[in-house]
């Protein structure tokens, strides 16, 4: 267990690098109507992805108890997770559209 919570930490950082990186590419990218439609594609898709990673959580906590630091792993890791995976989408819709 203490070698998972330790990868969980090493993916936290990750995607704290991440959001710095993506909260300046966002900013950087100006307020016209381009931006902000990407910028609603992308919030979006990160709604999307938390509601159904917190919907999976939900059911599997419902299904099989778990202990509160799996679940605190579970919860971290489908955080950071899903910052890293809206970094790689904004550059993909950035290139795209």
């Amino acid at each position: 267990m203490q070698t998972l919570i330790s990868l969980t930490n090493g993916l936290s950082v990750v995607a704290l690098l991440a959001f710095i990186i993506l909260v300046a590419m966002v900013s950087k990218e100006g307020q016209d109507e381009r931006a902000q439609y990407m910028g609603y594609k992308l919030y979006s898709f990160l709604f999307t992805l938390l509601f159904i990673g917190l919907s999976l959580i939900v059911f599997i906590t419902g299904w099989q108890s778990i202990d509160y630091v799996l679940l605190r792993v579970f919860i971290t890791t489908l955080m950071s997770i899903t910052i890293v995976v809206g970094l790689v989408y904004w550059l993909i819709i950035r290139r795209n559209i």
